[in-house]
């Protein structure tokens, strides 16, 4: 049999590098269990040229410092594990924004740490671990180090914590009996087994961390618009190629990270970690199993945030005059802690909190419509600092209430106050200090997003004149756009696409902006639509189409034509508030009177897969963004907060 004709490219086109760096990877792990560590990403390369029109080289290496050293210090596309991949970007200074996640067999993009003791020990609990001695992988590691750390605080367990150098030196020493117990990737195990490591038999798992994001594919610098979109073409094609699926070990390909804006802003889509995507079914079940519900006192405005463990909902008590903050069990819905406190002023739409609380770390940062900010422990409520947007800024406070989420960035947390001389604030995210505060206008509405471009790394949002870039370091603010067609309410958020930025709002419309080269946004739109002018929907991307609606309306654009309207759908459950969440070719819909859609977003009309009511028979009146964790979904009205079971 010949091989296989690769394509001609002009031998002047320098080639796309990529770096490899999943520990799953055929050069990077061991065969010593079939089926297992052995993804061919040559394959993977050679499926890419046929998209970026350039050769692909492909370098494998678990330190991003060495493969940089291999390639000349070039390099165009980076995947690995999604911790270790940020780490090593920087510390050696490399501006990196995550395309997509890949899919295992199970079509999961998250893994676990596992904590493993011997198998003769005693120890039936990860609480059983007080006072032990414990070995943690490096801290780039993630599921095994930070999520480690957090799983054993959340269980309130002291343990001695030994550092090792690498994942395997971790698990080496439990077996040479160093240590009680060690943290290790949940896919290791096996394959230490399997290459004579670990004998067979010899350990066991005591327990899990949270799950963290796994494998990613990350464009550099040295990606432009252009290039990016063909590699994001590329990565979604996977998921159409049995021989690439099986060749990659993956269920259903990549999954895009880059469409949905969601690199930045993720706070209040789940559990607020970076790249998360919720696995949205190809269908949904004609009746979804409810796992449990919860009783709620206070209007649906805010929406819950989730985790594994916990699910924080923002509530009011029946008289109004009380915020109330209630931590339920994942398990069963249990109430396990609530934090209560007055505040009795009125408000239009209510005076219940508006912003989705925002789980970091072991904390969460939870936010009331008239100023106040506390930071409580997740797993025990306990208020580890405070503080009011309004009283300590002295700043009127806002016609509808405080509504810009925190944004948890490295150690700041960052707020917007809308004081004259303190627009934007950055606290310290554990002791709730003061870092900087800029000048500027009043607060907006709308959620805050972080990115870097043209290599200039910054937050993203609204005051109530203006969009505008904030130097994350300084607070110093680095351009600021107006809009020209009359003011907006700057409820909707803006959306990161790669390298641009996609606006929309109710006079002003839909927009697409680029960056001038040095992090300044062109105020000119690179592509505008005029149709889609939402005033509290936020656009969601997939499969190159922008969803939105507004005032009865939902919008197809196509963002490869110029944001041209595709299709446009009147309907009386798009008049008011509606919330769009967009994963693998689906895009989620979610009406204020208690409509749940599922759109097909690989054709071009509108196709309603699924729709089901949650709530039957009940008035629903919601704004409550949904939560997702894993495969469920949480969804409130304002008496109930209720689970489900996404897939059958």
């Amino acid at each position: 049999m010949l091989p296989l004709a690769r394509p001609a490219f002009a031998a002047t086109k320098e080639p796309l590098r990529l770096i490899v760096m999943d520990p799953l990877a055929l050069q990077l792990s061991c065969t010593c269990v079939p089926g297992t560590g052995q993804r061919r990403y040559d394959l993977l390369a050679k499926h890419l040229e046929s998209f970026v029109g350039r050769p692909v080289s492909v370098t494998f290496e678990e330190s991003l410092a060495l493969a940089l050293g291999r390639t000349g210090g070039t390099a165009h596309l980076i995947i690995g594990k999604d911790s270790v991949v940020r780490f090593d970007a920087g510390r050696h200074k490399q501006a990196v924004r995550p395309l997509a996640a890949l899919t295992d067999r199970a079509g999961t993009t998250d893994f676990h740490g596992v904590f493993l003791v011997r198998k003769s020990s005693p120890e039936k609990s990860l609480a059983d671990l007080a006072g032990k001695v414990v070995s943690l992988g490096p801290v780039e590691d993630e599921e095994s180090h930070a999520a480690a750390r957090r799983a054993l605080s959340a269980a309130k367990v002291e343990a001695k914590l030994k550092i090792a150098g690498s994942l395997d030196a971790a698990a080496l020493a439990l077996h040479d009996g160093e240590v009680d117990a060690a943290v290790v990737s949940d896919f290791l195990p096996p394959l230490l087994e399997g290459c004579g490591k670990l004998d067979r038999g010899s350990v066991r798992v005591l327990g899990l961390t949270e799950p963290v994001p796994f494998i990613r594919a990350f464009a550099t610098s040295a990606v432009d618009a252009a290039l990016e979109e063909k590699i994001a073409r590329g990565l979604a094609a996977v998921s159409t190629s049995p021989k690439l699926l099986a060749a990659l070990e993956s269920k259903a390909g990549f999954v895009s990270l880059r469409e949905q804006g969601i690199t930045a802003w993720t706070d209040w889509r789940g559990p607020g970690r970076k790249g998360f995507v919720p696995q949205l079914p190809r269908q949904l079940p004609a009746n979804p199993k409810r796992l449990w519900s919860a009783a709620l006192t206070g209007p649906a405005m805010a929406g819950p945030a989730a985790t594994s463990q916990f699910v924080i909902v923002p509530d009011k008590t029946a008289d109004a005059t009380r915020d109330l903050f209630r931590c339920l069990s994942a398990a069963d819905g249990k109430e396990l802690w609530r934090l209560e406190y007055a505040a009795p002023d009125e408000l239009d739409y209510s005076n219940a909190p508006r912003a989705t609380p925002v789980i970091h770390d072991g904390l969460v940062y939870l936010q009331g419509a008239l100023g106040h900010l506390h930071c409580v422990a997740l797993a025990t409520g306990k208020v580890v600092w405070k503080a009011h947007l309004f009283d300590d800024f002295r700043v009127p406070r806002l016609t509808w209430g405080a509504a810009v989420p925190p944004l948890v960035l490295d150690d700041k947390l960052i707020i917007a106050p809308g004081a004259k001389a303190a627009s934007v604030v950055a606290l310290d995210r554990k002791t709730g200090k003061p870092l900087w505060q800029t000048p500027g206008h009043a607060a907006a509405y709308s959620a805050f997003v972080h990115g870097t471009f043209d290599g200039v790394r910054q937050v993203i949002g609204y005051d109530v004149a203006s969009l505008g870039g904030w130097d994350p370091q300084t607070g110093r603010r680095l351009w600021e756009l107006v809009p020209p067609d009359g003011a907006d309410f700057n409820v909707t958020t803006p959306v990161v696409l790669g390298s641009q930025l996609l606006l929309a709002a109710e006079n002003n419309a839909t927009r697409l902006h680029r960056f001038d080269g040095g992090g300044k946004l062109v105020p000119a739109p690179v592509q505008r639509n005029k149709d889609a002018a939402p005033d509290t929907c936020t656009p969601v991307v997939v499969n190159g189409k922008v969803f939105a609606t507004a005032y009865g309306e939902l919008f197809c654009l196509d963002l490869n034509a110029g944001l041209k309207t595709l299709w446009r759908v009147a309907n009386d459950m798009f008049h008011d508030h509606v919330t769009l969440v967009a994963g693998p070719g689906r895009v989620l819909v979610w009406t204020i009177g208690g409509d749940l859609l599922l759109l097909d977003t690989t054709v071009d009309r509108y196709q309603v897969v699924s729709h089901l009511r949650p709530f039957p028979g009940k008035t629903v009146d919601s704004m409550a963004h949904p939560a997702f964790a894993g495969d469920r979904i949480y969804l409130r009205s304002p008496k109930e907060l209720l689970c489900l079971r996404l897939v059958e």
